[in-house]
């Protein structure tokens, strides 16, 4: 038979194991820092959304430069056809929607010289440190909210 003093060692030890689970449970999921796949997720959704939009502002100058290597294959080299040479571009960052996975949609407004405004959704995915566009939908209307970009 165990000794009394191991008996109450082991209750006491469960009792802190479950308190700790209780309160991990419990905590307000604020204080939790968010996941992807068990991984830390490296930014907020205001600082992503931020982040994309800085990032699809080089569409007007390189948009070869933003194509995902996903998308390489497709696109071709042809980037500057979908945004021609002094293009304005409005990124709603308010509309950045992160797919939980590293990557996200955002709704974009593409003004090519001379032609009205078009707005898509572009879907984004994060490849070595950088934002890309694997592809984008064009939209019927453009988003009521856009922002310019710097």
């Amino acid at each position: 038979m165990a000794k009394p003093r191991t008996l109450v060692l082991a209750a006491a030890s469960v009792v802190v194991v479950g308190a700790v689970v209780l309160v991990g449970a419990l905590a307000p999921a604020q204080h939790r820092r968010p996941t992807t796949m068990g991984v830390p997720a490296i930014a907020t959704a205001p600082t992503q959304a931020h982040q994309v939009a800085q990032a699809l502002a080089s569409l007007a100058t390189n948009p070869q430069s933003l194509v995902a290597s996903g998308a390489a294959g497709q696109v071709d080299g042809q980037a500057r056809r979908a945004v021609p040479a002094g293009s304005k571009l409005a990124v709603d960052e308010k509309s950045w929607a992160p797919d939980g996975l590293g990557g996200g949609t955002v709704l974009v407004t593409v003004t090519a010289p001379g032609e009205p405004p078009r707005a898509y959704a572009a879907v984004m995915v994060l490849e070595r440190g950088q934002w890309k566009v694997l592809t984008t939908f064009a939209l019927t209307t453009a988003p009521a909210r856009a922002v310019s970009s710097p």
